[in-house]
């Protein structure tokens, strides 16, 4: 999988943190199943969690780095 051909939405499922990941349902346990977050989605970060996130992206290079908030 090449980082640049990601969309942003394809990269943002690389990039959550894993703790918001549902546990699986014991009826698909043993099932190759992928849990795909959607704008329904909503939880919040805490610090860490958001420099884990930068991190991450920035390890993959410069032009994933999105702008958090506003620039004035």
């Amino acid at each position: 999988m090449h980082l640049f051909k990601l969309n942003d939405e394809q990269l943002a499922q690389l990039l959550i943190p894993k703790r918001f990941v549902p546990p699986t349902p014991a009826e698909y346990e043993g099932k190759n199943m992928v849990y795909v977050f959607d704008s329904e989605d909503k939880f919040e970060l805490t610090y860490a969690e958001l420099v884990e996130i930068i991190s991450k992206a920035r390890m993959a290079g410069p032009k994933l780095i999105p702008v958090l908030g506003t620039v004035n």
